[in-house]
This record gives structure tokens, sequence and C-alpha cells, in this order.
């Protein structure tokens, strides 16, 4: 039967439809006279048109930059911040603009294939092409919105992850049904051969684990028939207690085209949990009966981005009471929560002693996504008095409840204090509230570099959806084909072959299936 999946396809390469790389000279002041900077390239490539209107970005070295363009792309203005805080006005002109990346003989961009969620039961695949250099070096983190009004958020790391994953010990698997007259039980999940059978369309399936595990990935294979049977759409969760369930993966429109064929999923996830549950809530051919050969957890020495950071106090310049909603909630795992009643707050964590901090995670509340914070800062104090930013986010967003998101940090350096500062949450209302706060860090001092991506999307005001990429790769044609020839001939307006192929070398290039 067909794929639920809403495949878009890829413009053939040298469509007059591709988005074009706009390269910009770009000055920049700061109370001063205008002052020349290194130039600025742009491309985002969907496989149609598309206009940027509004884009921001942060590089691996903490300079940021936030711009809105002129009609067509000519121009921009906007600001940004040098690596060491500096806040300058920041302006360009278009200088060219060509045909795009892939016309560049002798380049192996990296590819990724991406997944979006979207609309309740449907994924969307498709491609994206993006250039961004702004001669600052690579490029962690990117927001944009184009002239369709589609806004995205993603966070990028630019190298392999490492295979540091094992399978997390689990003790018991409980089903929320199973054909036992068949043997078909829940029990041969953990097992080589034999499969778990239920005789119902959705279906939910517990692991309990010895001791609480961080689960960073996990896998999933396909039993030995019926392919209608297979999971297609469900989420994966954690919990202390049985009762409150956290979100840390969801999946839409997934697929098994083979019998007993195993796939394996990243999780962006630090919290260690002695429960998870599997949510199946749709099989392939919608049939009553849904069935796997086996579910593997797997958990790794230490999460990407750190484990938790003891934490000795929170305060928050706001709460909630009389409920007890208070900002010592946001220190544990469970249904309870912090709520503040204005549009913005702050929230200020003390730790036994200076920590360098690599990543924090936000977790939404039980009710009202409006409340939800949208755009924060987070900082750094050795003192109380004096505060360094360390990280910068603006336009994000939690698509559901008891969701965790984690966010990784471009630099750490030891401090005994740290301060969320909200500045805006999703609808404007009069409330803010969080469910949890985690602080992360790397004991080894290891930085994670992923090939992949990951962060959020939203069409035209619409709901917002999840959004992910991993790496696959590509070939770019030679100088030798009839591609590589007319990218040759091609180049930048005025430049030549060489030229481009050596500033498309140092630009960050991504691609997506949007």
């Amino acid at each position: 039967m067909p794929d639920h999946a809403d495949s878009r396809p890829a413009e053939p390469e040298g469509s007059p439809h591709r988005a074009p790389v706009v390269v910009y000279d770009t000055e920049v002041r700061a109370g001063g006279r205008w002052q020349a900077a290194a130039p600025l390239s742009v491309h985002l490539d969907r496989g149609e048109p598309c206009e940027v209107v509004e884009l921001g970005w942060r590089s691996e070295s903490g300079a940021e930059a936030e711009i809105a363009f002129h009609g067509g792309m000519t121009a921009f203005r906007g600001h940004r911040r040098t690596a060491d805080g500096a806040r300058q006005e920041y302006r360009g002109v278009e200088r060219a603009r060509w045909s795009g990346p892939e016309q560049m003989s002798g380049f192996h961009p990296r590819t990724f294939a991406t997944e979006e969620e979207a609309y309740g039961d449907r994924t969307v695949t498709g491609r994206l092409r993006m250039v961004l250099d702004d001669g600052a070096g690579p490029v962690e983190r990117i927001t944009w919105r184009d002239h369709r009004d589609t806004f995205a958020s993603v966070a990028v790391r630019s190298g392999p992850a490492p295979a540091r994953t094992v399978p997390a010990q689990v003790q018991e698997v409980r089903a929320s049904d199973e054909h036992r007259a068949a043997g078909e039980v829940a029990g041969k999940l953990l097992a080589e051969w034999g499969k778990w059978l239920a005789f119902e369309p959705t279906a939910t399936l517990d692991f309990v684990l010895p001791e609480p595990a961080a689960v960073t990935a996990y896998q999933l294979t396909a039993a030995n028939d019926y392919r209608d049977r297979d999971p297609q759409d469900w989420r994966l969760r954690g919990s202390v207690d049985g009762r409150t369930w956290f979100t840390v993966d969801s999946r839409q429109g997934q697929a098994f085209p083979e019998r007993h064929q195993n796939r394996e999923y990243s999780v962006a996830n630090s919290a260690a949990y002695p429960l998870y549950r599997l949510d199946i809530s749709r099989n392939w051919g919608m049939q009553p009966e849904t069935q796997l050969q086996r579910v593997r957890l797997l958990t790794a020495d230490e999460p990407e981005l750190g484990t938790p950071v003891p934490v000795s106090r929170v305060s928050a310049s706001g709460e909630n009471r009389d409920a007890g909603e208070v900002a010592a909630n946001l220190l544990h795992s469970t249904a309870g929560k912090w709520l503040a009643f204005t549009g913005s707050a702050r929230l200020e964590f003390v730790l036994p002693e200076p920590t360098a901090v690599t990543a924090y995670s936000l977790t939404s509340a039980d009710d009202h996504c409006s409340r939800d914070p949208k755009d924060w800062v987070m900082q750094g104090s050795h003192d109380g008095s004096t505060w360094t930013t360390l990280d910068r986010r603006s336009g994000e967003a939690f698509p559901e409840r008891f969701l965790v998101r984690e966010f990784a940090m471009a630099e750490a350096a030891p401090y005994s204090r740290y301060r969320l500062l909200i500045t805006a949450n999703a609808e404007g209302v009069g409330e803010i509230q969080l469910n949890r706060v985690q602080l992360l860090a790397r004991k080894d001092g290891w930085y994670p570099a992923l090939g992949g991506f990951s962060g959020v999307l939203r069409r035209s005001y619409g709901p917002v959806a999840g959004y992910r990429g991993t790496p696959v790769a590509e070939r770019i044609p030679g100088p030798d084909s009839a591609d590589g020839a007319t990218a040759a001939a091609d180049g930048r307006r005025g430049e030549s072959a060489a030229e481009a192929r050596r500033f498309v070398r140092v630009s960050v290039e991504m691609y997506t299936n949007p």
C-alpha cells in the first residue's frame, strides 16, 4: 500500500525555480562611522521559490545576528553581536547572486534527510539547501521566516555523532494487550526471536528498568509478517512515578518495508527515568492488530549534551504560591509546575560549586500552551551581580504538553549562578509557566558534534511541528561532467568557478527534507 508520508519531489538541479545564493557586501557600526565587514552569503533552497524575509543565526564562536531583508533580498538591515558581546548595527547590499552551490564542481556538500511532523498524522518530507557564511565560523543555530510565512528554528552541529550507546537493562515489559494463546507476548520484545502482537490498532508498551537510565536512542524491529500491523506513529515517554509521562521523542509516518527490519532512532534526552513508555497511536494499515519483533532501549556512558547539574536553590521573580506552583517544583520530574502571573519572568539557579554548564532542558507544563516560554536568555554569574549571556533564543515553541526540549550552549565556563530571563511567552498572555528546568554539564569536557539537526517549523502561522534531520551522502557533479561544465561556466557573477568553489568550502551547507 502507499506510504502515508507527504514526500515533495525536489526540483531538478539547475531549475529556474531554485533559490539563488546571494552574496552581500556588509558594514557594521557601533556608535561611530560605518565600517566594512566580512561578506555575508545566504542561500535557502527548498526546491521552490523562497524569498527570506527575516534571518537570525548564532555561530559556534558565540557571535549572533538578526536581520530583515528588503524586497527581493537585494539588501538587509539589522544588528549583530560579536563573540565578546559587543552590539553593532549591521547592513548589507547585494554584490552577486548565482544559481546555487550544486553547480560548484569538485565540492561534496553534507546532505540531511529530514522529517517534519505535520497536521496530526502526516510526515512531510522534502529538501532544503542552506548556505550561511558571515565570516565568523560555523553556524550552530539558524532561525528564519520566508515570504510565505514559514518559520523555522533549528540547531545544527557540524560533525558525526560518536557511537557510544549500549543497551539499557530492562527488567520487565508490560503491554496494553498481547496474544497469550500464541505466546506472542510483551516479554518476547526482549528476546532474539518471536514477537509481540496486540489485538488493537493502538497500543502501549511500558518498560521497567532496574534503575533509572537516560535513554539516548532506541531500536524497533519489524515482525515476521503483515506489514499493515507495523507501528507508524508513536511517542517515547519517560516517567519517574508511572503517573506523569514526559515526551522525549515523537515519530510519525515511519515505515518498515522489509520483515525483520531494524530501525534506530536517536533521542535528545539527558534525564534518567526508571520507566519508559512506547505509545503507538497508529499502525501502518490502520488494522485491528499491532505487532513488533523487538524493542531495545539504548543509553550512553554520558548523554550527548551532559548530565544534570545539582542545584542548591532556585528562586523566581514571581510564583503562584496559593496553588503550590512555585519555583522549587522546577527541580523535580513530577506533575507539579512553576507559574508566574507576568508576561516575562526571571529564574535564578544557585549551584553548590561553580560548574561549566554546557546545555539545559526546558519541559512544558500540563496546560495552556499560550503560557509556554518563547523568547529567553540564559546567563551565568560568579557573584549574582554581573551576568554574562551564554545563550539567547527567540521564537521557540513546545508543540505538546510535558515535552522535554534540550538546548546546547556554544561556550561554557564555570559559574556558581545561572539565570533564565524569559522575555516573552507563546501568545503574549499574562502568565508564564514551566514544568521543569535542568542544567546539564559534560563531565569530561567533551562537546557534542552531531551530524544532524533538530528544531521546530511552522507554516503560515499554523501548528508548530517537530523538525529533525540526519546526514546522508550526496555527490556534486565534477568538472568533467555535463553539469560540472555548466557550473564552471556559470560560477558567481563576475567571479571564477575556482573562487566560487573556495567560497562554498568555507560555507555552512545543509540539505534537508522539510
